[in-house]
């Protein structure tokens, strides 16, 4: 069964009836009128598919997932894109241009090119199957192609690259061409980035729907009636959610700690006089005072009273927690909280609470979905800034239900994210 097999008849009508909508508006968007071709923006498209079938919106700034859609056995990362015309064609599914002086080194050899951006994409994916609890074969693409006064639906397999059945290789001096007997890619130089060829003669891609847009001649001035009728009436436009971006690296130096934050395992060992490092997974993420400064009721109300009683204690007995509960993108919930001095550290922790395998929660919790299974350090190796940007990040995003201070969510942030929220500017997508 495809996975728009899954959603109910009524959820695909009405996702239909939101693409038809949309495209009947096309005369909004274009500076030439009588155009036949139909528009369909992508993030409305991502918007109205995550709406429709109680979707979560996923993608963090050029990752490879747009939206997670979880069935009761199954989770299903998919990447929503939209082009003009339903024939073959190449259509852009990543950007690396962090590698690119990796890449340049090896053009001598296109074999080796082909294999080393394989393997990027391939490392991009795998991070983000766990990041999410994704399978390896049940993502797929879900894709919108518009042709003269339509739209057609099609589901496509979204799949690693088989390395070892590489083949077909072409080499030209924009791009380079290759397959893997499944998917064609080709990757194009000057802009570092991945294409990938999608064609619905192909067996790994379903029709699932067609249908006519009316192209509505002149809707502004429809536009203008919509707008007079509903913005008399009041509309509460504030968010149920709260939410803030914390750094993984130092505020004040804008580097990561050789010793702390994310490279807290690379501290003096626990064990007093003793060389026995701590464990690779041993993290946790830094909160600057001026966090706190800023939003003193993100974690608690007026979280600033606790640290000046910590502050003020004479007693070193009195340790400062604030305990909660994270719950990761990937469904998991871990018990948390804010420790150390001033309540510089997120961490994961509990002292009574049991993880699958029946042992208490530790430090390592966060670590090994944040720095492990995400970022991908695999070896005692110093966690960098340019190591994280590298990754497509150097934040973290929390949020949570407003007056709900027992549960807070978390999830990547492009890089900038931490500097843009204390700023008070917009966070961008990450165009590496």
């Amino acid at each position: 069964m495809s996975i728009w097999g899954r959603f109910s008849q009524e959820q695909k009508s009405q996702y239909i009836q939101f693409l038809k909508a949309y495209g009947s508006l096309t005369n909004l968007f274009r500076q030439k009128q009588g155009d036949l071709i139909p528009y369909l923006d992508s993030k409305f498209q991502e918007t109205i598919f995550a709406k429709v079938f109680e979707a979560q919106g996923v993608d963090i700034g050029n990752t490879p997932h747009d939206v997670l859609s979880v069935f009761s056995d199954l989770r299903v990362g998919i990447g929503l894109k939209t082009w003009m015309n339903s024939n073959a064609s190449y259509q852009k599914v990543m950007q690396i241009k962090s590698f690119q002086g990796e890449i340049n080194a090896l053009r001598v050899n296109p074999e080796a090119v082909a294999n080393k951006v394989s393997l990027i994409k391939n490392e991009k994916l795998v991070r983000d199957y766990n990041r999410l609890g994704l399978s390896e074969n049940s993502n797929i693409y879900h894709y919108v192609t518009r042709d003269i006064g339509k739209f057609s639906i099609y589901e496509s397999l979204y799949t690693l690259i088989d390395i070892d059945r590489i083949s077909d290789i072409v080499d030209t001096l924009s791009a380079l061409y290759w397959s893997d007997g499944i998917k064609e890619y080709k990757y194009t130089y000057a802009d570092s980035q991945i294409w990938q060829k999608f064609d619905p003669s192909k067996s790994d891609t379903i029709f699932l729907s067609q249908f006519d847009v009316v192209i509505l001649k002149d809707p502004f001035d429809i536009l203008l009636r919509s707008f007079s009728q509903t913005s008399q009436s009041a509309s509460d436009n504030s968010s149920e959610f709260v939410e803030a971006y914390l750094p993984l690296y130092s505020f004040s130096n804008k580097q990561v700690g050789e010793r702390s934050g994310l490279n807290a395992w690379n501290a003096a060992s626990k064990s007093k006089d003793s060389n026995i490092p701590r464990p690779l997974n041993e993290v946790y993420v830094p909160i600057p005072i001026e966090f706190h400064r800023k939003n003193p009721d993100f974690f608690r109300m007026d979280i600033t009273s606790v640290i000046n009683k910590v502050n003020s204690s004479s007693t070193t007995d009195l340790k400062p927690e604030i305990r909660f509960h994270l719950i990761l993108p990937n469904g998991k919930r871990i018990p948390a909280l804010l420790t150390q001095q001033n309540l510089k550290a997120l961490e994961s922790g509990s002292k009574t609470e049991l993880d699958a395998n029946g042992k208490k929660f530790g430090q390592s919790a966060l670590g090994q979905w944040l720095l492990i299974e995400v970022l991908g350090l695999k070896e005692r190796k110093l966690v960098t800034i340019d190591w994280l940007k590298q990754r497509g990040t150097d934040s973290i995003k929390l949020w949570r239900r407003k007056n709900d201070y027992s549960t807070f969510y978390i999830d990547f942030a492009p890089v900038g994210s931490f500097e843009a929220f204390m700023s008070g500017n917009s966070i961008l997508p990450l165009e590496e």
